[in-house]
């Protein structure tokens, strides 16, 4: 009984950080990003530099999908997107090479293709 209460409460106690963080603004995702085996891609679909890129990338294997829409990096599961619907399919793209995680995810839309590129950390 007594870890049923602890669990409870520590549930409770994440929901109102959960809801002091998204009423807030802190940890609040601005950015139209997805994440995918523990990383996080970046839309750069209207970035200038990418535009004469974009043509070198094709769809590719099926991945997966948006199971989850998530406004706070404290709730950004795989699968998770902060601004593409639930059930948006994700394709990793031709050029990415067998055995590595994709670094451009193509998300497929009802209008076109975003093409999403992960976040590399600094060395």
């Amino acid at each position: 009984m007594k870890k049923v209460t602890i669990i409870l409460l520590l549930i409770c106690f994440l929901f109102v950080i959960e809801f002091v963080i998204n009423t807030s603004g802190f940890l609040k995702i601005e950015r139209d990003i997805i994440k995918y085996e523990g990383r996080i891609y970046s839309n750069i679909s209207q970035l200038d530099w990418f535009e004469k890129e974009k043509n070198k990338y094709q769809k590719g294997e099926r991945i997966g999908e948006i199971k989850r829409i998530s406004k706070s990096y404290l709730s950004l599961w795989n699968f998770s997107a902060s601004k593409l619907p639930k059930g948006t399919v994700l394709y990793s793209t031709v050029n990415t090479k067998e055995g590595i995680k994709p670094i451009i995810i193509l998300a497929e839309t009802e209008n076109d293709g975003i093409l999403y590129y992960r976040w590399l950390p600094k060395e």
